[in-house]
């Protein structure tokens, strides 16, 4: 069973930001599963995906706390 949240920030793409994010993500088990540009409705998405839920969970949180939207974790689909 894999977990994913979906982090969003407001353009411009900010390449320093999201290696920030994704080392952060790394550094608690997850790995970068999909960028998506931004469109007229939403910013920037990064979807991170894990292994284990719980680490997931603490993941979000920690990203939260710097301030980021995070949406999720939730159960990712095959």
């Amino acid at each position: 069973m894999s977990y994913m949240f979906d982090v969003y920030y407001m353009p411009p793409a900010n390449p320093a930001k999201e290696a920030a994010l994704t080392s952060r993500v790394v550094e608690f088990g997850g790995r970068l599963d999909y960028r998506e540009d931004a469109t007229e409705h939403t910013g920037i998405c990064l979807t991170y995906e894990f292994d284990d839920h719980e680490k997931a969970v603490k993941t979000a949180e920690a990203i939260r706390q710097l301030g980021d939207h995070v949406e999720g974790p939730m159960e990712y689909a095959a």
